[in-house]
C-alpha cells in the first residue's frame, strides 16, 4: 500500500475503534476478550450442559512453550518438508493427482494437514484422522466447513441455525454456545479448525453466496457475533478461522464461479469491512482466511486479496496486528482458475503473505512449484521459516505436540444423544422474526393451505413444518406449487407460502420467475396469507401483493418447528430484522403478536 494510503487507512480504523491491539503484537498470553457477567457463565452452563464433562473449557497451552516446541521441530526439518507444511490437501485420495492413499500423503509427502468434506460419515472421519495422525512426521492440522455445525441429516450431530439468525437474536451468548457446539464436535471427529465464523457484512441484497452465512449488515453486531463465536469455539481446543478477508458481502458474484470487485474507498472498507475484524480479533483466533475479490480501496490493478500484499500484509498484519495463520481460500475455485495459472495460485498467495494454501488437488506439483521458487530466490528461507514456525507454534497451541489422536470413546458420547439441540432449539427460537403480523396466530381448528416453494431438496423442513402445524390442531390442506392450484385458496380461512431459499454455489437464492408467478397468483386472491421466508429474507423485495411477512433465515427442521409455533400461537418471536430491506424494511424491525 502507497504510505499515504496507509496512513488514511490506520486514521480511518483508530477513528472506527479498530486501532491495532498491541497486547496481540506483542503475542503475549494475556487473554484479550469481552468481560464475563456470572450470569452469562451459568446460561452458557446451561446450554452445554447436556455434553456433560466434554463441554469443559481446555486449558491453553502457554505460548512460550508452544514457541520452543516450534523451534525444535523448525531446525529439524528439510526445505521440501517445511515446503509441505504449508499445504492442505482434501481428504479424499480421489481428488488428488498421484497418490495411492493418504497415508501415502501425510507420510511420503509430508502436507500440513488435510480438509474434510461435510458428508463423510463420522466414525470415518476420526478413523481417518487418526491414521493419517499416526502417519505424518509432523501433527496434522485437520480443517472443516462447519459453519453451521458438524451435523447432517442421519447423525446426531449438531446441525445449528445459518449465522443471520443469530443477528436476529441479537445475542451474542448464542453464538459463543455455538462456537462452543462446533468445537466439542469436530474434536470428537479429530477436526482442529473450523472454518467459521463468517465475519463478513452482508451489505449487498443480491449477494448470492454469503446472504445468510453473514450474521447481517451492521459491522457491529458481526463483529460481536463473530467474536463471541470465536471465543466459544477456541476455549474448547480448536482454532477458529474468520473468513473471508477483507470482507466478502459486498459483491454481487459467487466466487466459488467467477472473480468479483468490492467497490469502496479506505474510509468505507475500515468503516464496513474491517469492523467485524477488530472486534474479533479481540479474541486472538487461529486463522483469519483470504478472499478471492480485488478490494478496489486496496489495489489500482485486478488482484484477488489472495495475491495482495496490501491486503494481507499491510493490512491484515500491520495495520490489524494480526498475529495468526493467514489461510486462503480454497484455490481451485473459479475466482482463481478462471483468469491464473496453477503455478500463480500456489506461489502468489505466498509470496503476498499467506502461511497454508488450501486445498490444492495436486500437492507433489505444488511442491514442486514453491520449491522452484526457494531456489530461484523469489522464496527466501527466512520466509518460508516464518510461515512454517507460525504453523508448528499454532499446531503446539492446539496441544498436538502433546497429543495428536483422539479417543474413539468421546465420539460415541457425542453420537449417544442429539447433545446441541438445546442450543439449537435456543437459536431458532430467539431468532424468528415477524415482519407483517398478517392472520397470525392461526386459529385452532381453522382451515388453512399450504404452499411450498424451494430451490433445493427441503423435504425435511417440510414434512417437519406440516407435522407441527397439524399437530397444533390446523387443519392443512396441502396446495401444490403451480398457479392452478392459486384458485383453490378461495375456500380457506388462511393460506401459507413457505419458501425454503438455500444459499448455495451455483445458485441464486431467489424465486424463480414461474415461482414467482405461483406466490403473486396465490396473494392475488384475497384469503389472509402470511410467507415464511426460510432461508433468504432479501427475497422479500420480490415478493408482491399484501400478506403477513415471517423471516426464518435457514431450513433446518429444528427452525421450522419454531416457525410453527410462532404460527400456532404457541410461542412469541423475538428476533429483530438483522438487514436493511432497502425500500422495504428497516434493519431492527419487529412486530408483537
Amino acid at each position: 500500500m502507497r504510505p499515504l494510503g496507509l496512513l488514511v487507512l490506520s486514521l480511518a480504523l483508530a477513528a472506527s475503534g479498530c486501532d491495532v491491539d498491541r497486547r496481540a503484537e506483542a503475542g503475549t498470553d494475556e487473554a484479550v476478550g469481552i468481560p464475563e457477567s456470572a450470569a452469562d457463565r451459568a446460561r452458557l452452563d446451561s446450554l452445554l450442559a447436556p455434553y456433560g464433562a466434554l463441554s469443559a473449557e481446555v486449558p491453553p497451552v502457554p505460548l512460550s512453550e508452544a514457541q520452543r516446541w516450534a523451534d525444535s521441530v523448525l531446525a529439524s526439518l528439510s526445505t521440501d518438508e517445511k515446503i509441505g507444511q504449508l499445504l492442505i490437501v482434501d481428504l479424499n485420495p480421489r481428488f488428488l493427482a498421484g497418490a495411492r492413499n493418504l497415508v501415502q500423503v501425510a507420510e511420503e509427502w509430508g502436507v500440513g494437514g488435510f480438509h474434510v468434506p461435510r458428508r463423510m460419515p463420522p466414525r470415518e472421519i476420526l478413523r481417518s484422522t487418526n491414521l493419517l495422525q499416526e502417519s505424518a512426521r509432523v501433527p496434522l492440522f485437520f480443517t472443516a466447513d462447519y459453519e453451521w455445525g458438524a451435523g447432517q441429516p442421519g447423525t446426531p450431530l449438531t446441525e445449528l441455525p445459518a449465522a443471520m439468525a443469530f443477528g436476529a437474536s441479537g445475542d451474542p451468548l448464542l453464538a459463543e454456545a455455538a462456537g462452543a457446539v462446533s468445537a466439542i464436535e469436530a474434536r470428537s471427529l479429530g477436526v482442529n479448525v473450523l472454518l467459521a465464523p463468517v465475519a463478513d457484512v452482508n451489505n449487498n441484497p443480491r449477494n448470492p453466496i454469503i446472504n445468510t452465512r453473514s450474521y447481517g449488515d451492521d459491522p457491529r453486531m458481526v463483529g460481536r457475533m463473530a467474536a463471541a463465536f470465536v471465543r466459544g469455539a477456541q476455549r474448547r481446543g480448536v482454532h477458529a478461522t474468520l473468513k473471508h478477508f477483507p470482507g466478502h458481502g459486498n459483491t454481487g458474484t459467487d466466487t466459488h464461479l467467477a472473480f468479483d470487485a468490492v467497490p469502496g474507498e479506505w474510509g468505507d472498507l475500515a468503516l464496513t469491512e474491517l469492523g467485524p475484524y477488530r472486534a474479533a480479533l479481540a479474541e486472538k483466533p487461529g486463522i483469519v482466511m483470504s478472499a478471492h475479490l480485488w478490494m478496489r480501496a486496496l489495489d489500482s490493478e485486478a488482484t484477488p486479496a489472495t495475491f495482495s500484499r496490501r491486503a494481507l500484509a499491510d493490512v491484515l498484519r500491520d495495520s490489524l496486528g494480526f498475529r495468526g495463520l493467514v489461510m486462503t481460500d480454497a484455490i481451485h475455485m473459479g475466482a482463481l482458475t478462471s483468469r491464473y495459472e496453477f503455478e500463480e495460485r500456489i506461489l502468489e498467495p505466498v509470496l503476498a503473505g499467506a502461511d497454508i494454501v488450501l486445498n490444492t488437488y495436486d500437492p507433489l506439483r505444488a511442491k514442486e512449484v514453491l520449491r522452484e521458487a526457494f531456489d530461484s530466490g523469489r522464496l527466501t528461507r527466512s520466509r518460508l521459516d516464518r510461515s512454517v514456525h507460525r504453523i508448528l507454534t499454532h499446531k503446539a497451541l492446539l496441544g498436538l505436540h502433546r497429543q495428536r489422536t483422539n479417543a474413539s470413546a468421546r465420539l460415541e458420547r457425542v453420537l449417544s444423544a442429539p447433545s446441541g439441540e438445546r442450543v439449537s432449539r435456543a437459536v431458532a427460537r430467539a431468532s424468528v422474526t415477524v415482519v407483517e403480523p398478517g392472520p397470525v396466530p392461526l386459529a385452532a381448528g381453522s382451515r388453512v393451505g399450504v404452499m411450498q416453494l424451494a430451490n433445493f431438496r427441503a423435504d425435511r423442513a417440510e414434512a417437519q413444518f406440516v407435522g407441527d402445524l397439524r399437530d397444533g390442531g390446523i387443519d392443512v390442506v396441502p396446495l401444490a406449487a403451480t398457479t392452478a392450484s392459486a384458485s383453490r385458496v378461495d375456500d380457506l380461512d388462511a393460506l401459507v407460502i413457505a419458501v425454503h431459499l438455500q444459499v448455495a454455489p451455483a445458485e441464486r437464492p431467489t424465486l424463480t420467475r414461474d415461482q414467482q408467478r405461483v406466490v403473486d397468483a396465490a396473494l392475488s386472491r384475497g384469503t389472509p396469507a402470511v410467507v415464511v421466508l426460510f432461508g433468504n429474507p432479501y427475497a422479500a423485495l420480490d415478493l408482491n401483493g399484501s400478506a403477513g411477512l415471517i423471516m426464518a433465515y435457514d431450513g433446518i427442521p429444528r427452525t421450522a418447528s419454531a416457525v410453527a409455533d410462532v404460527l400456532l400461537g404457541r410461542e412469541p418471536a423475538p428476533g429483530r430484522l438483522p438487514i436493511d430491506l432497502p425500500g422495504r424494511y428497516r434493519r431492527g424491525r419487529s412486530v408483537a403478536l
